[in-house]
């Protein structure tokens, strides 16, 4: 196989730069991707350009000032945007560079490869490397920008990537190289020496896609290898599914009843259940996991319902107490504020299995717990959760797992990853179906009148800002900054506060005494967005645009639950034109399934498996990023190409990339709950 040492331009003192970059193979060089690809024949007004970064400019000399004496001998062309019609101007400053003083007219027009200053104030470069427009020769094709961290210059950097690609050219030509895949070569020549910038994207998602089949198929593998069979079934014959009906007080949907179906025939299968519960907000996936836990009595085995918060364990709680008690079902709440004397009567109830079911947070799989036979879990917003919270729970004895999530997987993320796991959708009933108004707004002091005038009129409101505090170089309002600006304006309004940093007993009593309308507004961060019942009818969502769709949807469901009319207000100060897209679908919008498509579509897979290992919206390998026609295109490799041996090849080619594709598989294990 070629060594870097034997590429042309690589001596000891370049060999020695590129291990700097953690270049240390000819596969290494070649996978050491563009930032940034510059279409020469294209400029972008200075208008558009990002400070700092290279960009292509154009523009018309209007003013040319005389060479400064001594120093550093500099003068300065103002130039007219010729992007811009000419009505808008940058300066263009020369540093020893004398003998390009006399080459500029008045009039003339240039091209020129850049990049904006940051410090010698607006619309400035320092000296651009330029060419006139009608004699342009070396400012023509993509220029390639890569991460080089000053180790090369990009030139250099460049010709030792182009000698590379010649010599295993030639080499392939004669037939005596056989070291990199053909896919990856033809894939990385046209990504690092494109003929236009459509050419190397769709290289990059060539190679996005080989590198997600690498995955897809360890995943596949493993997955056959990890496929359980039970050893003990369920005793359910005398199973008799009015009986849950009748703890229920109202009737399940045609989906709930479908599911209910669906798990029944999971828990007495052959294979454990591996079933995830996906629907909407509102939509009654708690009652289905319920039914589970019930089942689970039936077997006189016990099961466990994690949540990601007091809150929302509470909440299911007081909701699972009347059923479980038509059932005769003994549970018990454990969560971080659970007294020491009542830990101990629940650790000594679960050890001798009196208590059939147990509710709570991650106290559920603490050290000192010892279930008497735990079989079933049911993880709540599982997304919220790493892996090593699930494995916990199956290392004290679940073996049947349901997820409840209310982030509608991708069809694509489902067809690809997931085909082999069982979902039950859930749809949401017409009683709960809400009737929310989205309104997009700019002006935060317009919509912090609006949910005063609500406030006053009797309705009870929730504020969400992104942060707790304020910190630099995050410029957002959080609700230290958002208290202090707008507190005023409520007058004597009450208002309670809640976030992450509070206490326990802080925390619950800021809900209790909201949810009993003792105060009006509750100021929060996104720690509401999973599992705050309450009759709010108005939302007021600060710096939306800091926030995923799915996190948006999650939080304009806390209103209007009741089915009455409720307002969501979306806030935005300056944003990218892609934030404000997403802004703009969740006013049009109110499907979760169509929200988290585009989701998907603009930001990658990071809110389908989970805040904790959001690096899975990348690929494993190369970190691109992923989309939906990549992932069905790594399905057709993984399909058409991977043999066992062609797949090992590969690994081997890719070396030092197993550990991550590991971290990719955990990422996934958030919601296929198995890896």
């Amino acid at each position: 196989m070629l060594k870097l040492s034997q590429i042309k331009g690589v001596g000891k003192a370049n060999e020695k730069k590129l291990e700097e970059l953690g270049i240390n193979s000819v596969f290494g060089l070649f996978s050491f991707l563009p930032r940034k690809y510059i279409d020469l024949g294209k400029p972008v007004s200075v208008l558009d350009a990002e400070p700092g970064a290279l960009c292509l400019l154009e523009g018309r000399v209007e003013k040319i000032t005389e060479p400064s004496k001594g120093g550093k001998h500099s003068f300065s062309v103002s130039f007219s945007d010729n992007l811009a019609n000419n009505k808008i101007y940058f300066i263009a400053k020369f540093f020893n560079m004398p003998f390009l003083h006399d080459s500029f007219e008045i009039g003339q027009n240039y091209r020129m490869l850049t990049r904006l200053s940051n410090d010698l104030g607006a619309f400035t470069v320092v000296n651009p490397h330029l060419e006139k427009v009608e004699k342009i020769s070396k400012l023509e094709g993509i220029f390639t920008v890569y991460p080089l961290r000053d180790a090369f210059p990009q030139g250099t950097f460049k010709n030792i990537v182009a000698n590379a690609i010649e010599q295993v050219d030639d080499d392939r030509k004669k037939g005596g190289f056989d070291g990199i895949n053909v896919d990856f070569i033809r894939a990385f020549k046209a990504i690092h020496k494109p003929n236009s910038v459509e050419e190397a994207e769709l290289a990059l998602s060539k190679l996005a896609s080989i590198d997600l089949a690498l995955a897809l198929e360890i995943y596949r593998k493993s997955r056959k290898l990890t496929q359980n069979y039970r050893r003990v079934f369920y005793k359910l014959q005398d199973f008799r599914i009015d009986e849950y009906l009748d703890a229920l007080d109202f009737v399940p949907t045609k989906s709930q009843m479908q599911a209910f179906s669906e798990i029944f025939d999971d828990m007495t299968s052959a294979e454990y259940m591996s079933r995830i519960v996906s629907g909407d907000v509102g939509s009654g996936k708690t009652v289905v996991a319920f039914f589970a836990m019930w089942l689970a009595k039936l077997a006189h085995v016990q099961s466990a319902l994690m949540c990601p918060t007091e809150i929302l364990a509470s909440q299911h709680a007081n909701k699972f107490e009347p059923i479980a008690k038509k059932l005769g079902i003994k549970y018990a709440l454990l969560t971080s504020s659970t007294s020491s004397s009542e830990k101990k009567r629940i650790y000594d109830d679960l050890k001798t299995g009196e208590i059939d079911a147990l509710i709570g947070t991650q106290s559920l799989v603490s050290d000192d717990i010892v279930y008497n036979n735990l079989k079933l879990a049911i993880i709540d917003e599982q997304h919220k959760f790493g892996v090593n919270d699930r494995a916990k729970l199956e290392g004290k004895g679940a073996k049947d797992v349901l997820s409840l999530t209310a982030t509608p997987i991708p069809r694509s993320m489902a067809l690809t990853f997931y085909n082999d796991i069982k979902i039950s959708h859930i749809d949401k009933r017409d009683s709960a179906k809400t009737n929310v108004k989205t309104t997009l707004t700019y002006d935060l002091k317009e919509a912090v009148a609006k949910i005063v005038e609500a406030a006053k009129s009797g309705k009870q409101a929730f504020i969400v800002c992104p942060a707790i505090e304020d910190a630099e170089g995050f410029e957002c309002y959080s609700i230290e900054s958002f208290v202090k600006e707008f507190s005023k304006d409520f007058g004597n309004l009450s208002l309670s506060i809640l976030h992450g940093k509070l206490s326990n007993e802080e925390k619950s009593q800021a809900i209790q005494d909201f949810y009993f309308g003792k105060t009006s507004v509750l100021v929060a961060t996104s720690v509401i967005e999973v599992g705050i019942d309450t009759k709010a009818s108005d939302i007021l969502i600060v710096n939306a645009d800091r926030f995923g769709l799915a996190s948006l949807h999650q939080l304009r469901g806390r209103v209007g639950r009741d089915g009455s009319p409720a307002n969501c207000y979306l806030h935005s100060g300056k944003s990218t034109d892609r934030a404000m897209q997403r802004l703009e679908t969740l006013c049009k919008s109110n499907d979760g399934q169509y929200l988290a498509e585009v989701d998907f579509s603009m930001r990658g897979a990071g809110d389908f498996l989970g805040t904790k290992q959001s690096g899975a919206s990348l690929t494993p390998i190369f970190g691109l990023n992923m989309n939906a026609n990549i992932l069905m295109a790594a399905r057709c490799y993984a399909d058409e190409n991977l043999s066992s041996a062609n797949l090992d090849y590969l690994l081997a080619l890719t070396r030092g990339s197993k550990q991550r594709i590991q971290e990719f598989l955990d990422s996934l294990a958030q919601v296929t709950l198995k890896s």
